[in-house]
């Protein structure tokens, strides 16, 4: 009896590591010779292989480049998966784009290919794509709906205007990605018409939108000015309270390069979050963040305390931007304290 791919998970991501591509290219087409579908082998073994790359950089078993190389051998097995089953088309056209500001499109990619292996015909636009090349595009193709892929809330602002361009058209849109999927209220915050979980899910709702087309609003979707003023400011607030941290927080006197670095980008980050949180008014997306910084901080040697020490001196920052986002430091610090 054949081994199914979500039994192969580890096998193949021994080969990403190691930068095998042929290797694991081979893997995936025995597995189609093997009738499996292809978007079974995307589900159940390149999906699972992405997201245990992604947590052992998190927890500082792979390098960057580490996680660069296995990233790429997915890519190229994903590529030759698709380039040998083809299905034939059976519905109209969907286009699918990475929000402005998303360059991680290798998630949105297989998404697509999924959609493909069901008959859906895709017009993959790639990362970050602009808003005005979609409204452009949506225009002249006039596909049954946009699909927008989020794979951090650092880029819900981006997803706002895609959204704005297919209704401007009358084009209904599709959100999801790691950051939306199954979460209707900050989707709908963001200008979703709907939020898949996954492709069968997707493929559902568009089977209905063909049946019952959705009445699309036309006016933009409205997100709070201080959340949009926060996130274009981040880098400059997380600058002076660098200064304010270096002062206040005395190991980053024994920080190294590599921590110095670090610890000004999580700051920007900080607010970032801050204001992602504010758009979709859910304080969730912040204190999920601040979870997963600790996760990702502590094998690094940075110091739990660094994070309630950081969002201290931001907090008098950000709230003179935004009260809300000064509340939301607030509910970060509490839970905190709540958790440690």
């Amino acid at each position: 009896m054949s081994v199914g791919p979500a039994q192969r998970v580890d096998e193949f991501l021994d080969l990403a590591v190691e930068g095998s591509s042929k290797a694991a290219i081979d893997l995936v087409l025995r597995l189609l010779d093997d009738l499996v579908p292809s978007g079974t082998i995307i589900s159940e073994l390149l999906v699972p292989v992405q997201r245990e790359v992604g947590a052992r950089w998190q927890r500082d078993e792979l390098s960057v480049a580490d996680e660069h190389l296995a990233t790429g051998v997915t890519e190229s097995a994903l590529h030759a998966l698709v380039g040998v089953d083809a299905v034939p088309a059976k519905t109209g056209l969907v286009v699918l784009a990475c929000a402005e500001g998303d360059w991680h499109a290798l998630a949105s990619r297989m998404f697509a290919e999924q959609l493909r292996s069901r008959g859906v015909v895709v017009a993959f636009l790639g990362a970050s794509t602009p808003a005005d090349q979609i409204a452009t595009f949506v225009r002249r193709h006039r596909p049954e709906a946009l699909a927008v892929s989020c794979t951090s809330a650092l880029f819900y602002t981006g997803v706002p205007p895609l959204a704005d361009a297919a209704h401007a058209a009358g084009i209904p849109v599709l959100v999801g990605g790691r950051a939306l999927s199954g979460q209707p209220d900050r989707s709908r915050r963001l200008g979703a018409d709907a939020e898949p979980d996954d492709a069968d899910a997707a493929i559902t709702i568009l089977d209905d939108w063909r049946e019952h087309p959705p009445v699309v609003r036309v006016d933009p979707t409205p997100l709070p000015a201080d959340a949009l003023e926060l996130d274009r400011r981040a880098g400059e607030l997380g600058e002076v309270a660098f200064g304010e941290l270096a002062r206040r927080f005395s190991p980053m006197a024994t920080y190294d390069d590599r921590q110095i670095a670090r610890t000004r980008e999580d700051l920007a980050y900080i607010v970032r979050y801050v204001a992602a949180a504010h758009l979709v008014d859910d304080p969730a997306v912040f204190t999920s963040f601040l979870d997963w910084l600790l996760e990702v901080l502590a094998p690094r040697g940075v110091p739990r305390g660094a994070v309630a020490a950081s969002l201290d001196v931001l907090q008098p920052l950000v709230g003179e931007v935004s009260r809300a986002g000064g509340h939301l430091i607030t509910i970060g610090r509490q839970h905190l304290e709540d958790t440690g």
